[in-house]
């Protein structure tokens, strides 16, 4: 039960969008009210207004940019749009899906400082509220180093002792669990429910996967089309009666990913791994020491076959996505990476290997969606007419749920979204060898059976080869045709 029945949150007749003429609403005539004092997870398909809705109950919509054309936003019954910057921190704080997008220090503690700089908080009380709040949440450990070096999951701490020191009323999470593994998430989840009882805050969370929460939560709300309310009072009690629902909309519902793709044949490999062995470099990564070098991988011996689907699992920074470097080239390693039956030039290469990176962002080159697609259609297609080149961009972004989204430019998009964009454009492509790292994190099951379809179609038709990772070992193993762990430094092979 919640110790305050009272709303910390409430939208009444809500309309965003992005654009002055946009045909579409982002947010259309939402109303909502969420209780103080408890978990609260939003779920919803990708696309419906999650992120967005977000960011207009912290006030960084439309500050920042967009319309709200109608509605009230009310913090704890004040007017969101009467409050500055430093009023509107007492009462909501956000975490964003991407926590390297909200640091703006090079440590945790000048950070914290940072933050409490921007709330008005008085110099000399700020290095006994910063202990304080790191003690409390047991990371005394990460004060100090450089936030660039922690991992995806100290990352996520990091930035939740951020909104912590702050002492909001209400913390809004965006995909918090995003890019960090099974016991990274574990641990969020432990440093959530810490944070709830030391100070009875309310916690909003987006989430697409409600499997991590069912044990927590106060209070699951579904939303459809347009940020609209479609159930909300789900709990672990009830949840069965909203399966229907949840299968309607597309969204994850726990224990439904079953193994789909045929068994194949993968007598020949696209790629030979020979005792290769990976060291990070003095200055990189993690370790920053000059007389310090850690080994990820050591005499690795695999074969990924050839016009199949390979998963890797294994835990963050085990070196999943450093080896894709090293496949690219990118990093030094020790030891035989050959591909087929002859060595291919770097130019060679990446004519016959794309890659989606971790974070999509990074590798986008246009101004908005469609260019991103049109321009690798080109790329692979020279001498393609213009009018065949945009009906191919139409239907492959319909496929994907990104053909209503084709203005607008790839970093509007949520990272979902992105990482959608992102694999469309390298399936574009005419590479033999495809490496996707995570590729469907925060998609729902809808956007996620299309993506691996879509993968599944070209290894049947052109003879494509997929290695990707993922913390999803749902995913593996309903997809894959070959899973390898990453343990102890090897790549250990799974039975599916």
């Amino acid at each position: 039960m919640r110790k305050e029945e009272f709303p910390v949150l409430q939208l009444e007749h809500v309309t965003f969008r992005y654009y002055e003429n946009a045909k579409r609403n982002i947010l259309d005539d939402v109303s909502l009210s969420i209780l103080a004092g408890g978990i609260t997870v939003l779920m919803g398909s990708s696309g419906c207004g999650k992120s967005t809705l977000a960011a207009v109950s912290c006030g960084l919509l439309p500050e920042n940019g967009g319309y709200l054309e109608q509605g009230e936003i009310l913090l704890y019954g004040k007017n969101l749009a009467e409050m500055n910057q430093s009023r509107r921190a007492a009462y909501v704080t956000m975490m964003f899906q991407n926590p390297d997008l909200q640091f703006c220090m090079d440590t945790l503690r000048k950070e914290m400082q940072f933050c409490l700089e921007n709330i008005c908080v008085p110099s000399s009380e700020m290095d006994s509220r910063i202990e304080k709040a790191v003690r409390e949440l047991g990371v005394e450990e990460l004060l100090d180093k450089k936030l660039h070096s922690l991992s995806g999951g100290e990352k996520q701490k990091a930035a939740l002792c951020c909104l912590y020191v702050m002492e909001s009323k209400c913390m809004i999470l965006d995909e918090p669990f995003a890019n960090i593994d099974e016991e990274g998430t574990r641990e969020l989840i432990q440093l959530l429910t810490k944070m709830k009882k030391l100070r009875n805050q309310t916690i909003i969370v987006i989430d697409h996967r409600m499997k991590h929460w069912l044990d927590i939560v106060d209070e699951m709300i579904l939303l459809g089309e347009g940020g609209k309310v479609l159930a909300r009072g789900i709990t672990r009690e009830n949840i069965e009666e909203c399966y229907p629902l949840f299968q309607k909309e597309g969204v994850f519902y726990p224990g439904v990913c079953q193994r789909t793709t045929p068994v194949r044949n993968m007598e020949m490999a696209a790629c030979h791994l020979d005792q290769v062995s990976i060291l990070v470099e003095a200055g990189r990564g993690r370790w920053k020491r000059k007389d310090r070098r850690r080994q990820l991988l050591h005499q690795v011996n695999v074969r990924f076959p050839k016009g199949a689907m390979t998963a890797i699992l294994g835990p963050s920074g085990c070196g999943k996505t450093t080896l894709f470097l090293a496949m690219l080239r990118q990093i030094s390693y020790e030891g035989n990476i050959q591909f087929g039956e002859k060595a291919w030039t770097k130019k060679e290469q990446f004519q016959h290997m794309g890659i989606v990176f971790q974070n999509p962002a990074n590798q986008f080159i246009t101004q908005n969606v469609r260019q991103e697609v049109e321009s690798s259609i080109m790329q692979w297609n020279p001498g393609i007419k213009d009018e065949e080149c945009a009906c191919l961009a139409d239907r492959m972004m319909e496929e994907y749920g990104l053909l209503r989204f084709h203005r607008y430019s790839p970093y509007m998009l949520s990272q979902g979204q992105q990482r959608r964009l992102a694999v469309l454009s390298v399936l574009a492509g005419k590479q033999n060898i495809l490496l996707l790292d995570e590729p469907t994190y925060g998609q729902d099951y809808r956007s996620t059976t299309a993506i691996m379809e879509q993968l599944t179609e070209k290894i049947q038709k052109d003879g494509l080869t997929v290695i990707f990772t993922t913390h999803d070992e749902e995913l593996a193993h309903a997809w894959a045709d070959k899973i390898y762990r990453v343990q102890e430094q090897k790549l250990q092979e799974e039975m599916i």
